[in-house]
């Protein structure tokens, strides 16, 4: 069999595959309950973590969300990207199109109601080579092992994983409207374009018609009243013209809003990987992606900044305590990028939908959030970005240093940007 073939066969398993792991996802996604710690299995660590962090959100505020996308009724579902170019990793970005009601509810009364056809997108990622020697943290006791050793089961604390505990994994997803349209019936439409006829009709006929009904003539009546219904018709019709015209409009002026976003989205793509190749040579977008995304999540979520061992800046306060639920809505902008003291540092936008919950009442927002990251430019990139491996300078124990700024063993501190990105600015614009 020919390379080309070969390369043809692969690039169809794993186009399968990550359709299959994104059913599954969403399957688990209708039967989880945040509130009560449950999310699916296929999610990335960093997923999962940024779940339970909202978890706590949302029993802080006697809120809870239930989500329904109807995977059954006729979805349509393909392979949106194909990014074989990183040689690290092989990502896919699978969708479905399909019927999606998500509820929130607050204090055990449901108040917002979310129905419509949505495109759900998610970052499907393998580790290229998965079964290296490379050294890896076992999740559940810390000792270090080789990836090929772990997926048999770790030889310390005699757990057992299976292949989808390690990769492959989703690291991001959201979902869009797949109708960008307006929602509302033809029949508004259509009663105002009945209207708007009779009253041109009875502004030149008006005469005509008061004498027609007036008049004993029968014949006149049947007429007009011909005439009026006819106008009526016509009115339906037009009215069905002006809810076309008005959907071409809507899509018009929404291409017009985001086209700068589009743009800005477009020049992000194509200069943030210039700039990250320069000292990171398997850069890849969509892993980067993920991490943001992250970011965020852990950002709006966390109630102390003070512990929270992503974020290196000045201290701030969390204002975003009102959000309960947030999704990526598909745009980012770098407005800046540069290197200082052998540390990158990369200023970006990213724009979310946002679920705020008050005291009586949840809505919905969009938000842009900037954030300042900052990373070494020697730092390696993890090959794993599921399992952390960390090796504490002064006690050398092992622990996630992305959840803790402080060696829980020796209390010593981790300078995580040495290894991984960190924030050093973060808020809602």
């Amino acid at each position: 069999m020919s390379d080309r073939l070969k390369n043809a066969d692969m690039s169809l398993e794993y186009d399968k595959e990550s359709e299959k792991i994104l059913k599954g996802f969403i399957d688990e996604l209708n039967s989880s309950d945040i509130g009560n710690g449950k999310y699916p299995q296929a999610a990335s660590i960093d997923l999962k973590y940024t779940a339970e962090l909202q978890r706590k959100r949302l029993n802080e505020k006697n809120a809870n969300i239930i989500y329904d996308y109807d995977t059954e009724k006729n979805p349509l579902h393909n392979v949106a990207y194909k990014l074989d170019k990183d040689t690290r990793y092989i990502t896919r970005m699978p969708f479905y199109i399909m019927d999606s009601q998500t509820e929130y509810s607050l204090n055990g009364k449901v108040k917002k109601k979310d129905k419509q056809l949505k495109t759900m997108y998610a970052n499907v990622i393998w580790l290229k080579n998965q079964k290296t020697d490379e050294s890896y943290c076992c999740p559940n006791c810390g000792a270090v092992s080789s990836v090929k050793k772990l997926l048999g089961g770790c030889p310390y604390c005699k757990s057992k994983f299976i292949m989808s505990d390690l990769f492959p994994k989703i690291t991001n997803y959201y979902d869009r409207r797949a109708k960008e349209t307006i929602n509302s019936s033809v029949l508004p439409f259509s009663l105002l374009g009945i209207l708007i006829v009779l009253v041109i009709y009875g502004f030149f006929s008006y005469d005509t018609i008061t004498e027609a009904f007036a008049s004993d003539n029968m014949t006149q009546k049947i007429i007009q009243g011909v005439l009026l219904l006819g106008c009526a018709v016509i009115g339906a019709l037009l009215g069905y013209i002006l809810r076309i015209a008005a959907n071409i409009l809507f899509v018009l002026l929404k291409t017009i809003v985001f086209l700068p976003s589009l743009f800005r989205l477009i020049k992000t793509k194509r200069k943030l990987p210039e700039f990250m190749r320069q000292f990171e040579e398997n850069f890849t977008l969509d892993h980067f992606m993920g991490k943001l995304i992250y970011m965020i999540r852990t950002m709006v979520y966390s109630d102390d900044y003070d512990n929270c061992a992503i974020y290196c800046g000045e201290p701030i306060e969390n204002r975003c305590k009102n959000i309960i639920d947030m999704s990526y809505y598909g745009f980012v902008n770098m407005n800046n990028c540069y290197i200082e003291n052998d540390y990158a540092y990369v200023d970006i936008d990213v724009r979310m939908y946002t679920i705020y919950c008050n005291k009586h009442s949840i809505s919905k927002k969009s938000d842009i959030f900037n954030l300042l990251l900052c990373k070494s430019i020697h730092a390696e990139s993890d090959y794993g970005f599921s399992i952390h491996k960390i090796e504490c300078k002064n006690c050398g124990a092992s622990f996630d240093a992305t959840r803790e700024k402080h060696c829980p063993f020796c209390e010593s501190g981790y300078n995580l940007p040495d290894y991984d990105w960190v924030l050093k600015k973060f808020r809602k614009k």
